[in-house]
């Protein structure tokens, strides 16, 4: 496909209401669904969890762990490094809790979590004062 093309198709993709065009395989996604995914953060009380996550031995693990958090309803990013075993999600407090992404990331994936003790609560929402 040309560079023509693909500069074509994003235009009638634009046209059409597709927000993200790949200008490799030529899907998209859609302005209303990505909107909302940007919003939905904002709009209730957010948390974070550090965890310890326990048997991950190469590259790879990190990845399988992230993947498997972000699966979990109410997550909304979560980070996961191999160096130190160290996972950081942020997630919402009306939807899940540490203890159930703990036994989702460990039923998920076989790895032992541990919820580390400096889960921090932080307020997403606008003061009106």
């Amino acid at each position: 496909m040309t560079l023509q093309v693909k500069l074509a198709a994003a235009a009638v993709a634009a046209l059409a209401g597709v927000g993200i065009l790949c200008p490799i395989c030529g899907e998209g996604t859609s302005v209303a669904g990505a909107q909302a995914a940007a919003v939905r953060p904002q709009l209730s009380d957010t948390a974070t969890v550090r965890l310890h996550i326990s048997g991950m031995t190469c590259g790879s693990c990190p990845a399988t762990a992230r993947l498997a958090l972000k699966k979990l309803a109410g997550v909304y990013r979560a980070t996961v490094t191999l160096d130190d075993s160290l996972g950081v999600v942020s997630y919402a407090p009306n939807l899940v809790t540490p203890e159930q992404i703990a036994a989702h990331l460990t039923r998920a994936t076989g790895f032992g979590t541990t919820i580390l003790p400096d889960t921090t609560k932080t307020s997403r929402r606008s003061s009106g004062a």
